[in-house]
């Protein structure tokens, strides 16, 4: 593997890791994110059941959109893009740019339009490093050593 795969593998992954993580912390909430809370502007417990019912099952899905858009990434990458298939790249985009993109779009839009604490400069770095990755990733330089002896 060369360097400029190395770093193109990196900077692909670590966005990977990062949205399981997200994913299992935000599927898991049981309440909002603090800055959730500073958007509502009332207390958690002043809110109705039911509407905190529903916001905790927006976080829930939302998770569970981030830990699968994680766990997509890290076999495309552990698999057709080390084997070097030239659509693996392609994939990793189509997987990885929408909720990436949407991602540092609406926690920005949330801050700016609330003055909200969210975690719209992370996502943007992450998204950065992930367009970094794909760019450099050259799939056909990306074949592990067991793949290159067997040939694929």
């Amino acid at each position: 593997m060369t360097l400029r795969n190395g770093i193109a593998l990196t900077c692909i992954a670590i966005p990977a890791i990062v949205e399981i993580i997200v994913g299992v912390i935000y599927f898991s909430a049981s309440e909002v994110m603090p800055y959730h809370k500073e958007v509502l502007g009332v207390a958690w417990s002043d809110l109705q059941p039911g509407v905190r019912t529903m916001l905790v099952g927006f976080m829930n899905a939302y998770g569970s959109t981030h830990f699968a858009v994680g766990v997509a990434l890290a076999i495309l990458i552990l698999i057709p893009l080390r084997r070097g298939h030239s659509w693996a790249r392609w994939a990793i985009l189509a997987v990885g740019l929408p909720v990436l993109s949407a991602t540092v779009y609406l926690a920005a839009r949330l801050a700016f339009a609330t003055g909200a604490q969210t975690p719209w400069r992370g996502s943007l770095v992450l998204l950065g490093m992930f367009l970094v990755g794909v760019a450099l990733a050259d799939s056909k330089q990306v074949l592990s050593p067991a793949a290159e002896h067997d040939g694929h």
